[in-house]
């Protein structure tokens, strides 16, 4: 609990910045807590850049007294656990949406969530302290052991990319369009480099250099965003009317039958309000409609009817559905039926009459929400399976491209999917213009979540070029402009629909998963560089 003890090369920090043991463990989670303000929906950015700076001043204090890799990981831990810890605490309100049985297990089941991002974060630390780097060279590795780390979090066990580094800003902001060159893991090596300039600022010897870096780093963030955005083109699809209908409820309020059907009216009075005989598709969010709603044939033909009763030429309805499937059991057992999330564009002939016209299945599912791991096969030997969702779902086994009747070429990203940078799949010969996004963020209630869902998902407007159409139940129902720009946007409070023209794209870029992989080849090389160097020296001093 008593802080470490300086040395000449040690930088002017607090005291209250050295202390380990209890006391420094709480000081590294405060920190991290501190860091999420700068994030969705606040975007006090300058939080992050200094919340960042604080790990970054930590490992190198410890590091001068107790060099050794637990220290590295426990400091980096703490901090990742107090950044996590509030930052995903929405998560609970899942577990309340699904009844009073599902509480108890709430809070160590998000402790649990935070704690495995938090080694991410533990194990980037404990190789940097060893390195025993000052200056611009510690600046150096810091943000490329910290960028590793968020790029496994980001991809391992199926991956959480959930408020990287780089989303302190907004999308659609000036500094986000960087994301247009280097994806949101480039941002957000550029974030952590930033705050390591940032503290620089605290040591005599590096105080300039520190201050000329942040400067510059921030001048071409806001600048290279000035020029792009000055440059935002606005042309629009011809002959596209779209009406995104959005109606405010509690999830709870969906495993109650008669106020699940209120809901559904709800949203059927909405498509067909004044207006509606202009509008070419109506898109729903994923959550109006429970179950199999594809099999619904009831809905469909009252979907179908009141579109008619507008207009004589119905618009394509875009909503989302469970999928079954049928598989035979691996052991000659009962037939297993396998169950999908996906995205149905339904058409309406003269007659009011449905036709499902296109199916897109999801292919990134959120663990312990709509499977759980090895669940199927548990589920084989009728072992009873918990999971937020009343089914497992099952993945489909890649992502592709959908045609949706008078719309160009559609990447239809269920909720969790639009976390994914390079989710959306390259085609040379009929690619991607657009992303269709459909989400339920009613199960995280009135709190941060649905806000930081929101700007996750535009940042894949940027990287790709596209224009998104976000369809979200209680959460952001927007057109967003392939800048990240919110052309319209509907309050998440209000019951009610908009009607928006669709963007059109921007010229093909370089894969964004090109990019990802660019990121991590650079940062794994100046990671070995680093290692090598350390051994070298160190084999000198014996």
């Amino acid at each position: 609990m008593t802080p470490a003890k300086m040395t000449s090369e040690t930088f002017a920090a607090p005291l209250w910045l050295r202390y380990e043991g209890w006391m420094g463990r709480g000081i590294g989670f405060l920190c991290g807590a501190l860091a999420v303000f700068a994030f969705a929906p606040l975007h006090l950015w300058p939080l992050g850049l200094i919340s960042f700076a604080l790990l970054f001043l930590r490992l190198v204090l410890v590091g001068q007294t107790n060099p050794q890799f637990k220290a590295g990981l426990s400091t980096a831990f703490w901090q990742g656990l107090g950044f996590f810890g509030a930052g995903i605490f929405w998560v609970g309100s899942a577990f309340i949406a699904r009844g009073p049985e599902f509480i108890p297990i709430m809070p160590p089941a998000v402790l649990a969530l935070a704690a495995l991002l938090a080694v991410f974060w533990g194990l980037a630390g404990g190789v940097f302290i060893r390195w025993r780097l000052t200056g611009l060279s510690a600046v150096i590795a810091f943000s490329a052991a910290m960028m590793l780390a968020e790029l496994a979090r980001g991809h391992a066990f199926g991956g959480f990319p959930w408020n990287l580094p780089g989303y302190i800003f907004e999308a659609g902001s000036r500094p986000s369009q960087f994301a247009s060159l280097g994806n949101i893991y480039g941002l957000s090596w550029v974030v952590l480099f930033l705050s390591g300039s940032v503290a620089l600022l605290f040591t005599a010897k590096t105080r300039l250099v520190g201050a000329a870096l942040s400067g510059l780093i921030l001048a071409g963030l806001y600048g290279f965003g000035h020029v792009r955005l000055s440059d935002a083109k606005t042309e629009t699809v011809p002959n596209v009317n779209i009406r995104l209908v959005s109606v405010p409820f509690s999830q709870a309020d969906k495993f109650n039958a008669e106020k699940s059907n209120a809901i559904v009216n709800q949203f059927l009075t909405a498509s067909i309000a004044p207006g509606a005989e202009d509008v070419t598709h109506v898109i729903w969010p994923e959550g109006a409609v429970n179950g199999l709603a594809m099999d619904n044939a009831p809905l469909l033909n009252a979907m179908g009817r009141d579109l008619l009763s507008v207009d004589n030429s119905p618009p394509v309805w875009i909503m989302n559905s469970l999928r079954s499937e049928i598989m035979p059991h691996p052991r000659g057992g009962e037939p297993i039926t396998n169950y999908y999330n996906s995205s149905v564009a339904v058409e309406f002939d003269a007659g009011g009459y449905p036709a499902i016209v296109a199916v897109n299945d999801k292919h990134r599912l959120v663990p312990f929400g709509e499977f759980f791991p090895g669940g199927k096969w548990l589920e084989s030997y009728n072992f009873p399976v918990f999971s937020t969702a009343l089914a497992s779902i099952s993945a489909a086994p890649e992502k592709t491209l959908i045609d949706i009747p008078g719309l160009p070429r559609v990447s239809a990203q269920i909720c969790y999917e639009a976390d994914f940078p390079g989710l959306t799949p390259r085609d040379a010969v009929r690619p991607a213009q657009l992303i269709i996004n459909q989400t339920n963020d009613a199960w995280y209630g009135k709190t941060w979540g649905p806000a930081q869902h929101a700007n996750i998902a535009r940042y894949r407007a940027i990287e790709e070029g596209l224009p998104i159409v976000r369809s979200a139940s209680n959460g952001l129902s927007a057109m967003i402009d392939p800048y990240g720009q919110i052309v319209t946007q509907i309050n998440m409070d209000d019951a009610f629909h908009i009607d928006t023209v669709l963007p059109k794209s921007l010229d093909a870029k370089m894969a964004t998963s090109l990019v990802t992989f660019i990121i991590a080849l650079i940062n794994s090389l100046i990671s070995c560089i680093h290692l090598f160097t350390r051994r070298r020296l160190g084999l000198r001093r014996t």
